[in-house]
């Protein structure tokens, strides 16, 4: 739902039948790096060596790319030093290993603040990001004021959103969890195709939205009302993906949330207009008042979806055939396979179905002839538009020993400017429909597939 960019899924519409699509607004973008003359840099402190030349523009193509594997062989390739930190960082930072890239950017940003403001900007940035997923909001509200007053203009687009958000939750204490047993919550698919689990939460029970590509937890104006919550001063501005309107978003902390058998403290809840979650239009509109997202995700570290249950702290994964995870800022995503290509999609069980981006389209269009052409209306925040997409009538990905075959799969033949243009696409409830289970392990970073599921 809120994706790693975004609060609004706008709903979508093919051929009479209605879908939710995300138009992020959290934007979490990569920028372009400039800067790959590595041999007029500033010379390393002593006892360190440049990257040679050709290795580190190999690099910088591949973070700006997201081609992260590739970037694991480069970064072996250098010497210590500066460089080596940065690299090295800016690959944690996107394998969710998020200690490690604070420590290792903020090595290297001496370094970089006086030879590379370009790689100083991606630091800082990738630094606030580390921060907010470890629930370190002061941190990460510093880290946005360095490059806001000192690197802005190195970046395409200042996350003038998020920095907000880490301003106004700067003097939150950071969430914790405790354990008084297993997390074990009946879930169902709500009119709009996502999964749910019903919480009790202030007294209120209530459907809550279980969201990979919800980069905070998520409630509606109205809800926060009922759970009694009082929000925080300030706003954070929020562009509709849709039609480029601004609102705005506001956030309170809920002292205690029960999550099963895990209570957790100091949670972070975002505030939005009733509307901004309200999914269509008349009588057949659905109101969305309350997502679980990403934070307590991350704190419940394996989660464990089957069919009709979410599991958390003694749930087993689905079996020993995990593959690799990686973070788009605050997103969970995974490699798979298309026609022998490795790439590199987001997971979003908030999504109901999978969207592809124009990268995926650049790098297949020469089938496009044998895809369907279809006019979509795209509703959210501010109203609506149509645009053309292409449909892929099959679609098979494989993800280790598993293989997915997906059908009628949309793809934007342009850049829609928001989070999904960074990879190859974002995978919805079609995706993981296709197994028994699935389990996210955010402690070892890696997707679990459980077996493929029985057609009955």
């Amino acid at each position: 739902m809120l994706t790693a960019n975004g609060v609004t899924r706008p709903l979508v519409r093919h051929s009479g039948t209605t879908r939710p699509r995300a138009f992020p607004c959290f934007r979490y973008g990569y920028v372009l790096i400039a800067s790959l003359c590595v041999a007029c840099a500033t010379p390393a402190p002593p006892g360190a060596e440049n990257v040679n030349a050709a290795t580190a523009t190999m690099a910088d193509i591949d973070l700006q790319d997201y081609q992260l594997r590739a970037l694991e062989t480069h970064i072996q390739r250098m010497p210590d030093g500066p460089e080596r930190d940065y690299f090295a960082g800016m690959l944690a930072a996107r394998s969710g290993r998020f200690g490690d890239a604070v420590a290792q950017l903020n090595r290297a940003l001496p370094h970089l603040r006086e030879s590379d403001p370009k790689r100083a900007a991606m630091a800082l940035e990738a630094i606030a990001t580390a921060y907010r997923a470890d629930n370190q909001y002061g941190e990460a509200a510093r880290a946005y004021t360095e490059l806001s007053d000192h690197f802005a203009d190195q970046l395409d687009h200042f996350p003038a959103d998020d920095a907000a958000l880490a301003r106004i939750l700067s003097g939150t204490p950071p969430q914790t969890i405790s354990w008084h047993g297993p997390v074990k919550l009946k879930t169902s698919n709500n009119p709009i195709g996502s999964r749910v689990a019903e919480l009790v939460v202030n007294g209120v029970r209530a459907p809550w939205l279980l969201d990979t590509g919800a980069n905070q937890s998520l409630v509606s104006r109205t809800f926060a009302e009922r759970l009694g919550m009082v929000p925080l001063q300030g706003v954070a501005p929020v562009g509709s993906g849709v039609t480029g309107r601004q609102s705005s978003v506001r956030a309170a902390v809920l002292p205690r949330m029960q999550v099963g058998g895990a209570a957790l403290t100091n949670v972070v809840l975002l505030v939005i207009d009733d509307g901004n979650l309200l999914i269509g239009s008349g009588p057949d509109a659905y109101q969305i008042n309350a997502i679980l997202g990403y934070p307590i995700l991350k704190a419940l570290g394996l989660v464990t979806f089957t069919r009709d249950e979410f599991l958390a702290g003694e749930a087993p994964e689905a079996n020993g055939r995990g593959v690799r995870m990686y973070m788009r800022g605050l997103t969970p995503a995974i490699e798979c396979e298309v026609e022998g290509r490795p790439l590199l999609f987001t997971l979003d069980t908030g999504a109901s179905s999978t969207d592809l981006s124009v990268r995926y389209y650049d790098m297949f269009r020469a089938q496009a002839a044998s895809w369907k052409r279809q006019i979509v209306e795209s509703a959210g925040a501010g109203g609506s538009s149509k645009h053309d997409v292409y449909i892929q009538p099959r679609l098979v990905m494989e993800m280790g020993t598993s293989t997915v075959t997906l059908k009628d799969v949309s793809i934007s033949p342009i850049r829609t400017n928001a989070a999904i243009d960074v990879l190859f696409g974002n995978l919805g409830q079609d995706f993981v429909g296709g197994f028994e289970s699935f389990s996210l392990n955010f402690s070892t970073m890696t997707f679990s597939p459980g077996a493929p599921r029985r057609i009955q």
